[in-house]
């Protein structure tokens, strides 16, 4: 305990914003809001669910960096351990502090919680490595996620789970698996990705006729946001870039899910889900997402 508080005093808050791609966290709050949502918006709104998630998916972040430190000396030798600005062994003793917290923090969901938990470990210590079991894993941890969230309104012993839910975890975890095929060739100097990033804005449309069939909001507003990402796409080609920029398309992609259930919270979720688009943006000046 005394040689990691000694490790944690050295390094700078900036290393530890580094290692957890800060702009990245902006994005987890808006999975709790969006289970929470498709569950009913019960129980009030899900303050410790969403430290709790903050804190699961920073443990995550931080484990990938620990289990990956050897590859990231040959690949990446500029991220926080293989440089030296932050100790191996403090990282892994910060990040099972945070998965422990967020473990209890979670409450209700606690199950969920233990389980998303279990997925994250699978994926760094043996699913990143397997072909397409690992980008399918990581699309399942931003799924549960939502689960962590709906489980805040919706008891975990009423069946069946809202089919709008069942739509959306399989939308997410669609997308994140998107993401993370293009984020495997981030390592690789100069590589650009082609048409497949355009599968992003043509899985937003989708979307039309999954609103326009529940007809409970807002249908249209994946058009916006389908828009929005080709503008975007069009502008990126780099793929550390393209990656962090879809990620943080998860926030408009939340708000839009959201709206689609409930426009008479218009404002409410719009003020939101602007403030963590912000911070996302202002975060992404200094920090890489990717």
């Amino acid at each position: 305990m005394k040689r990691a508080q000694r490790v944690l005093k050295k390094a700078k808050w900036s290393v530890w914003a580094e290692l957890l791609r800060l702009p990245n966290l902006f994005t987890v709050p808006g999975d709790i809001l969006l289970g929470w949502c498709l569950g009913g918006m019960r129980g009030g709104v899900p303050f410790l669910p969403i430290v709790a998630s903050l804190c699961l998916y920073a443990a995550g972040l931080l484990w990938n960096d620990c289990f990956d430190a050897s590859i990231d000396a040959k690949e990446r030798p500029q991220r926080p351990i293989p440089s030296g600005r932050v100790s191996r062994y403090a990282v892994f003793f910060v990040a099972c502090l945070l998965a422990v917290f967020g473990i209890f923090a979670s409450w209700t969901g606690y199950p969920i919680a233990i389980v998303l938990t279990g997925t994250i470990l699978f994926y760094n210590l043996l699913a990143k490595h397997l072909p397409w079991i690992g980008v399918i894993t990581m699309g399942v941890c931003r799924g549960l996620n939502i689960y962590l969230g709906l489980a805040a309104s919706w008891p975990l012993h009423q069946a069946p789970l809202p089919t709008h839910f069942i739509w959306a975890f399989l939308f997410f975890t669609a997308y994140i698996v998107l993401v993370s095929v293009i984020a495997k060739n981030e390592a690789k100097p100069g590589v650009k990705v082609g048409s497949i990033r355009m599968l992003a804005p043509l899985m937003t449309l989708s979307l039309l006729p999954v609103f326009a069939w529940y007809d409970r909001g807002i249908w249209w507003l994946p058009l916006l946001v389908a828009g929005a990402m080709v503008l975007f796409l069009l502008r990126r080609h780099k793929v550390p870039a393209l990656v962090a920029g879809l990620i943080r398309f998860l926030i408009p992609l939340q708000c839009v899910w959201c709206l689609s259930m409930y426009d008479t919270y218009l404002i409410q979720f719009l003020s939101v889900f602007l403030m963590l688009e912000l911070g996302a943006l202002i975060a992404a000046r200094r920090f890489s997402g990717s």
